[in-house]
């Protein structure tokens, strides 16, 4: 398939699309939900990754005096 005929169809798109207040406002909610949705998830991979260290830390030897 070919990309460039995927890239001028949503050019059409986007273009055919009124941009009024109503528009912009659905726009900035779509964002909006879309960044939450990638913030929540680099929170669950930092929150994974840190449970990861601790256990690590826990399972390596502890050097005594």
């Amino acid at each position: 398939m070919n990309v460039l005929a995927y890239v001028q169809s949503v050019q059409q798109l986007i273009t055919s699309i009124p941009i009024d207040d109503s528009s912009i406002s659905v726009l900035a909610m779509l964002a909006g939900i879309v960044g939450g949705w990638t913030l929540t998830g680099l929170h669950q991979q930092l929150k994974a990754k840190r449970v990861r260290l601790a256990r690590k830390a826990q399972s390596l030897p502890r050097k005594g005096p």
